[in-house]
């Protein structure tokens, strides 16, 4: 017990004298967090709060397109511009990318709406088959053309459906006035209900008693938290190596004791920095980022789950760095290596880009990496207020990998010492 005291305050020591190491563990991630998170707020802003840009030109100037008019401006989603001009400069603008969507209404088209609306129902009413206009009145949607499919087609069902709740409002109009004229004198006046049967009514999808709402800042902070804990495999080992190379690994292999001792005082130390790093962000994401305008982070209720999911982060990252300390043979293969696998494993694993807008290929990629296991393990208490039965696989993911990566080190070291 007293040598592993001994291992740790001397990794404390060699930990302290490197700057550029604690540079890497602590400032490094809090700048990422604060930059990536301020981008993608400001992305998140642009979409839902400054609007969409909306051309509209209104040729027809009756109840349709004042209806259409009102139902976009109320979904708080589009900045409605209207313009008086033709079709193609109304074309020439939106491809110009001024604008993202252009509408434009036809003349007359209420009241083609109303004729059409009146046959249907007198044909309904006559039970006649009397030929009537079949053609179609068309809506005009011009895109931009960087405009995404998937995006062209959201905004195309939304501004269908306004549409089509206008159609049976007129169509209502109609049922109504042909029912008053059908009814006998002294009856009571009739009236045609037009408002939907059905409505939805959206919610996130939580296990908790609050609603915590997914933003820059809640994606942020434990994604760069996962980032920063596998960064610790550069300054950890370089540590080994330069023990190696300056004869301090010889000694304290000569002293009374298992290797394992040693192994121990550097896990114990450096699971000590994770544990501190993720508290360190914590604050951040609590305390700092509020002041720059953006959201606080909500940790939810679950603080045990929490720590134990932090832990199991921290000694999956140390096991990591243990591993890539011992094999490597210089200080610059270590740090190359260790560089370009954590970039690596945060690139699949979801830091940079969310793995639910990957292709399913890389969605199973994704599943590989330790780092996406601890994300998905801290969005689980963050954003869905699991409970550890909730992401005990995660845990146990980096609790193996952990004990694969230490094992891995361990009977390697002892295998170069026999050979």
């Amino acid at each position: 017990m007293k040598k592993l005291a001994y291992c740790i305050y001397k990794e404390f020591k060699i930990l302290i004298r490197d700057k550029a190491a604690l540079a890497i563990m602590f400032l490094m991630p809090m700048a990422l967090v604060f930059i990536v998170t301020i981008i993608q707020d400001s992305t998140f802003r642009s979409v839902n709060e400054t609007s969409v840009p909306l051309l509209f030109v209104d040729k027809d100037k009756d109840s349709l397109s004042e209806n259409l008019e009102k139902a976009l401006e109320q979904t708080h989603f589009f900045e409605v511009i209207k313009k008086e001009i033709s079709v193609e400069e109304t074309k020439k603008l939106v491809a110009s990318g001024k604008y993202l969507i252009g509408i434009v209404v036809a003349e007359n088209t209420s009241k083609k709406l109303r004729v059409k609306a009146s046959d249907k129902i007198s044909k309904l009413f006559s039970q006649t088959n009397a030929v009537t206009d079949t053609s179609a009145l068309n809506i005009q949607l011009f895109f931009d053309p960087i405009t995404k499919q998937s995006f062209k087609t959201s905004i195309s069902g939304a501004i269908d459906r306004i549409v089509s709740a206008i159609e049976m409002q007129s169509m209502g109009n109609v049922l109504t006035e042909q029912l008053k004229e059908s009814a006998t004198p002294g009856s009571s006046s009739v009236t045609f209900d037009t408002r939907p049967l059905v409505t939805t009514v959206q919610e996130y999808a939580t296990t908790s008693e609050t609603t915590l709402v997914p933003n820059a800042t809640q994606h942020n902070v434990p994604a760069w938290t996962m980032f920063a804990m596998f960064f610790i495999c550069i300054p950890l080992s370089g540590n080994i190596i330069r023990e190696r190379e300056d004869g301090s690994a010889f000694r304290l292999l000569t002293m009374p004791g298992s290797y394992l001792t040693v192994l121990m005082g550097k896990i114990s130390m450096y699971l000590m920095i994770s544990l501190l790093q993720f508290v360190l962000m914590l604050c951040v994401g609590i305390y700092v980022l509020p002041m720059l305008g953006l959201s606080a982070l909500q940790v939810g209720h679950n603080l045990i789950t929490l720590f134990i999911v932090s832990l199991s982060a921290g000694l999956a990252a140390t096991g990591f760095g243990l591993l890539i300390g011992t094999v490597a043979n210089s200080q610059d293969q270590a740090a190359l290596f260790g560089a370009v696998s954590v970039v690596i494993l945060a690139a699949i694993g979801g830091v940079w880009i969310p793995t639910f807008v990957m292709p399913a290929v890389m969605k199973n990629i994704s599943a590989i990496s330790p780092l996406n296991w601890g994300l998905e393990a801290f969005y689980g208490v963050f954003l869905r207020g699991l409970a550890l039965s909730g992401i005990i696989f995660q845990v146990i993911k980096l609790l193996l990998f952990f004990v694969a990566c230490v094992s891995g080190a361990y009977f390697y070291q002892v295998k170069k010492r026999m050979s």
